[in-house]
């Protein structure tokens, strides 16, 4: 059992006097001296006493403490403070608490009542268990600062309780994502993953969730992470979706590619062919693309397809400027075309009667992709002769005649030229450097008004009718004939018209032609007309181009009435349709 010193004291006294006591009853010689038992039960006795005397000047005490720190006002201060009324009050709590420890520290007393007054307005469950602590506390004393950071900590538990919340910190390989309110959360998220993946693979997938792991905190609200970036960090590690590289021509898309060096490398081949040792650069007349998309990780690329696609001809219309001796069939085969083809792209063009420069328009076979290729080249090419004229009136205006021939000179020139698929389109001249002067040409240059009867250096179509017979190899009546002009089918008696102006050096019947105009033109050509039924000029006579010369017949060789013309060059007969227009 503890005792204090006062008790102790109180014990000694009890002792000298219980001594003193002995020593007479000894010296009296009639009372018994006390057995140890008894000695124990009347010291305990005696230590009740004190303790209840102490209690006694103890609440003495808290009551003159009391008076002395004005009750009333803080039971009043610590009655407006509800459970309810938030954090704020909460804080005006934990004010009047720590004053309360202020004080006692100041006047050195316990403050347990004054604690149970500040409490005793809040809470009235409080205000109940405080009043059962303090009756325990008066049946066993406990130093005052125990109870203050009980106090304390409850206070603090619930002011954590309502700024903090249980979240779960999110963990991927080792990596923290954030913070979620519940695991719920998480399944949710991984969910929404797999669901997303499986859509753009078409097919199940499954996360790896032993890559996830989580830890409970404890987190302010407004530190909870959002959602949506903890699922998009997940998406993205799933690899569901790549960076690929899409071709596109003239708005088509041909295919997709892992990487853009691949297409660009099948752009290279197909490109290739029409590329040259000077090639300075390339481009496609089309408009073509390569840009980054975005594709499922289970993509098949097919760079096969892409280049068959590339490498396929494609039919484009174009014109076609007629040469000197073309014909239609010969221009249609030359392009493998059927000349019915080329018939129905040209529905305005009389077949038999096209002329040197006429446009026809064409279907030509092309690339897919039309390359465009510039180059940068040196060469040497002759420069030509300038010509220096003079006038003379023994030639028809328009007319000239080489008086001295000059030489041409020579230079080295540099240039820039553009071809398309492999044709000329541009040239643009850089440097030049003379390697040899040119001399002068002198000519005469006509001054004489030329004539009606001149000669214009074109032929036109001496009637208008139906071809029978083209120039070149027939089979005639059984046996194989080379024929030397057109046959031209016409009603008899049809005006026939010079092809051009000049001399009339035949005019009479000649053998198989039947009756025949024979002219010779200003550049030495010579044009025939034969099977006429009726001749209106005489040789010598000047003719002008379109001027009736005879009308149409069947004489001579024939199987009904037509004209036949031909044109002879240097006394060869040559392709009339090369000549007419």
């Amino acid at each position: 059992m503890k005792q204090t010193e006062r008790d102790h004291e109180h014990t000694e006294k009890r002792n000298e006097t219980a001594g003193a006591a002995g020593r007479s009853e000894g010296q009296g010689g009639t009372e018994k001296p006390r057995s140890w038992r008894q000695y124990m039960e009347e010291t305990e006795a005696a230590e009740k006493r004190a303790q209840r005397e102490e209690a006694k000047a103890r609440a003495e005490q808290l009551k003159k403490a009391k008076r002395r720190l004005h009750p009333p006002a803080a039971k009043e201060s610590l009655r407006a403070v509800r459970p309810g009324d938030g954090k704020d009050k909460l804080k005006s709590l934990q004010a009047l608490a720590l004053q309360a420890v202020q004080t006692v520290g100041r006047t050195g007393e316990t403050g347990w009542e004054r604690v149970c007054d500040l409490t005793a307005g809040g809470w009235d469950k409080v205000s109940h268990g405080l009043a059962r602590v303090r009756a325990a506390v008066d049946r066993h004393p406990v130093s005052p600062l125990l109870y203050l950071t009980v106090l304390a900590v409850c206070a603090g538990v619930v002011l954590f309780k309502g700024t903090y919340t249980r979240a779960y910190a999110v963990t991927y390989n080792g990596q923290e994502l954030g913070v979620v309110s519940s695991e719920d959360d998480l399944r949710t998220i991984v969910s929404s993953v797999e669901s997303r993946a499986a859509d753009i693979l078409g097919e199940d997938y499954n996360f790896d969730a032993e890559k996830i792991s989580t830890a409970p905190v404890y987190v302010a609200p407004n530190e909870l992470s959002d959602t949506t970036q903890i699922e998009e960090v997940l998406f993205e590690d799933v690899g569901a979706t790549v960076m690929a590289c899409g071709l596109r021509v003239d708005g088509v898309e041909l295919g997709y590619a892992a990487a853009e060096a691949d297409l660009k490398a099948l752009l290279d081949e197909a490109a290739a062919p029409y590329l040259t040792e000077d090639t300075v650069s390339y481009e496609f007349v089309e408009d073509v693309q390569i840009y980054p998309v975005e594709l499922p990780s289970n993509t098949q690329y097919d760079l096969e397809s892409i280049r068959a696609v590339l490498a396929q001809m494609k039919v484009e219309q174009s014109v076609y400027k007629v040469k000197k001796g073309d014909t239609f069939n010969a221009i249609a085969y030359s392009l493998d075309m059927w000349p019915y083809e080329l018939s129905i792209l040209n529905p305005d063009v009389i077949v038999d009667k096209i002329w040197v420069d006429q446009e026809l328009v064409i279907q030509e076979a092309v690339p897919y992709l039309s390359v465009q290729n510039f180059t940068e080249e040196t060469y040497e090419q002759e420069v030509p002769s300038p010509v220096e004229y003079i006038e003379t009136a023994s030639l028809y205006v328009g007319e000239t005649k080489v008086k001295e021939q000059g030489e041409d000179g020579l230079e080295r020139v540099n240039a820039k030229v553009t071809y398309v698929n492999g044709v000329e389109v541009e040239r643009e001249i850089i440097t030049s450097e003379t390697l040899k002067e040119p001399t002068t040409t002198y000519a005469y240059m006509g001054t004489t008004p030329r004539p009606v009867t001149a000669s214009n250096g074109y032929f036109i179509w001496p009637v208008r009718g139906t071809i029978t017979s083209n120039f070149g190899g027939r089979n005639l009546w059984g046996r194989y004939d080379f024929h030397l002009g057109l046959d031209i089918a016409c009603r008899t008696g049809t005006a026939i018209k010079a092809a051009d102006g000049g001399t009339v050096i035949k005019s009479g019947w000649s053998g198989s032609y039947g009756k025949l105009v024979a002219i010779r033109h200003d550049n030495g050509y010579v044009t025939y007309y034969a099977h006429n039924s009726q001749l209106l000029v005489n040789v010598g006579d000047k003719v002008y181009q379109g001027q009736i010369i005879a009308r149409s017949g069947a004489t001579g060789n024939v199987s009904g009435p037509h004209c036949h013309f031909e044109v002879r060059i240097n006394g060869t007969s040559v392709n009339p349709r090369n000549y007419l227009r």
